[in-house]
């Protein structure tokens, strides 16, 4: 077994994952890991919804069709959820997944039944791609900090996973249709692994994520899964139950690609749909260079909106209650409604992974340009050190977008145990002033002690992403704008990262250049500094 070390607390630990590092995986009849070690390819991909960007070689897992839980149990439902395989590119800015998603309903069911209804399209359900960026940090568990699932509303059901043996560290939920609802990326806000719906939730919309779909079928064979079970006219079943493990046996498959299998119509993909998604790298922390040395896991899972009913790489928790009937509607699977743990391997983007030498995500990059202290001495009569945090007690953030017509405001200290500043979700509605003339929307307020690493989210039926709070900044939609009102005069002020400083005397007159002498206001990139000459 491989063994990792971890560090926690300044201290080295040993950490077993499952099996030495090596989860396992389900290779038998037409389930893949990273086939033929394939880990998707250097691309740049338009998201239109098209596969013409997309090629075979960029492969990253495959399953077989018509092998998830409702193949068995409740063949007669819409909103198939019959993933078949994974791609995965990258370019120099951006991450691109694909899924291919599969409806052989047609090939026995007639025009109008339950899994053609909508043109077999899945609908407005959840669909997840779960993501390993760097497994020398926490993982998640799939759950909130309230102890319930990601986008469940009943508690006992829903994905989750052993941080063990399957590491997950960005879960980036989303509708089945695009366009509906708020999709967000979920990461981890505790030391357990859950997640929560305030400084663990990304919207899609604030860091630069987009997906799409379209129809058709990419891969070169289509191979369906054949066998069925029985019921009575009463739905209890007559077939044995060890028929699921058909599943697993490649003789139980017919490839449909040409349309000749006996006994069944001809297969129009247009019932398939092919999805791809856009995730920039700085969403995730990393660069292509990083992802290239790396590599990091993917899995994508198909929900109807309370628990798993397919996942790729296939997990055997997504067809371990079959037979099981679900709780709403009992000639319906319990696949629907049951909590599944995940256990088994992500598929491996970039690089196959060797989970027992992972070089963990680096540091953030200091200030390349810090202020040096006058006064490096600690102690008495250290006053006249820099002040990098606002010089007023009040810190202030300003909205001027155009979302919300009457906006809150959720401030917390990400850095100080998620401690917060406007109260509790929503947060806490913001005044509106005139600034140089503009109208926008204010909210101060007066913490006990400096923030550490604050952040902010505006809502009002709906809400922006995570962002990172910036004392008297200015915000629109798209978030911080490099704008501030000046503390001492109340003038919007420009700024620009890289520019060089400008000097201002506290009562806000602008200077020439930095006194010799006395207190000023030194503001450059973007922030306002307090500062003392000698």
């Amino acid at each position: 077994m491989k063994l990792r070390s971890i560090l926690i607390g300044g201290c080295a630990m040993t950490a077993l994952l499952a099996s030495a590092a090596e989860a396992k995986q389900e290779s038998r009849a037409y389930f893949a890991t990273n086939p033929g070690n394939g880990v998707g390819k250097a691309a740049t991909i338009t998201i239109d919804g098209s596969f013409a960007d997309w090629s075979e070689d960029m492969m990253i897992a495959r399953n077989g069709a018509n092998n998830m839980a409702t193949a068995f149990k409740g063949t007669h439902e819409n909103n198939v959820l019959d993933i078949y395989a994974i791609y995965a590119a990258w370019d120099d800015d951006n991450l691109y997944v694909a899924w291919q998603m599969c409806n052989t309903g047609d090939v026995w069911a007639r025009p109008g039944d339950g899994p053609l209804t909508d043109y077999g399209k899945p609908g407005d359900i959840p669909l997840i791609v779960a993501l390993s960026v760097d497994p020398s940090k926490q993982g998640m568990t799939g759950l909130l900090d309230s102890g319930d699932c990601v986008w469940v509303k009943k508690a006992g059901m829903g994905t989750t996973f052993d941080p063990a043996s399957c590491h997950v560290d960005h879960m980036l939920f989303m509708s089945g249709k695009p366009g509906q609802g708020d999709p967000a990326i979920f990461t981890p806000v505790n030391a357990k692994g859950d997640t929560n719906y305030g400084s663990g939730c990304h919207l899609f919309a604030a860091n630069g994520v987009s997906y799409q779909r379209g129809d058709g079928f990419l891969p070169a064979e289509y191979w369906r899964q054949k066998t069925t079970a029985d019921y009575d006219a009463n739905q209890t079943l007559i077939s044995d139950p060890s028929v699921i493990e058909n599943i697993f046996d490649i003789d139980c498959y017919d490839n449909i690609i040409n349309n000749d299998v006996a006994g069944l119509k001809p297969h129009d993909t247009a019932y398939d749909t092919f999805y791809e998604i856009k995730i920039p790298f700085k969403a995730l922390g990393i660069t292509r260079e990083w992802l290239e040395a790396n590599g990091i896991g993917c899995r994508v899972i198909g929900t109807r909106g309370e628990s798993a009913i397919d996942c790729c790489p296939f997990d055997p928790s997504i067809i371990d209650n079959v037979f099981e009937c679900y709780g709403a509607d009992k000639s319906t699977t319990g696949e629907k409604d049951d909590l599944d743990v995940i256990t088994y391997a992500m598929a491996d983007i970039a690089k196959i992974r060797d989970l027992s030498n992972i070089d963990p995500l680096p540091d953030p990059v200091p200030d390349p340009d810090p202020v040096p202290d006058p006064d490096p001495v600690p102690g008495p009569g250290d006053d006249d050190d820099p002040i990098t945090t606002p010089t007023d007690d009040t810190y202030n953030v300003y909205y001027t977008g155009t979302r919300f017509s009457t906006p809150n405001v959720y401030i917390w200290d990400q850095g100080d145990g998620d401690k917060k500043y406007a109260g509790a979700w929503p947060g806490s509605p913001m005044t509106q002033v005139t600034v140089e003339g503009k109208s926008m929307w204010r909210y101060s307020f007066t913490p006990e002690k400096p923030l550490v690493q604050p952040m902010v989210i505006f809502n009002q039926n709906g809400q922006t992403g995570d962002l990172v709070y910036e004392n008297n900044g200015i915000y629109d939609d798209n978030g911080y704008t490099g704008k501030k009102v000046d503390i001492t005069t109340g003038v919007e002020l420009n700024y620009v990262d890289g520019a060089e400083a400008v000097y201002f005397d506290l009562q806000g007159n602008r200077l020439e250049e930095a006194p010799a002498k006395g207190i000023y206001i030194r503001v450059a990139a973007g922030k306002a500094q307090k500062m003392m000459a000698h």
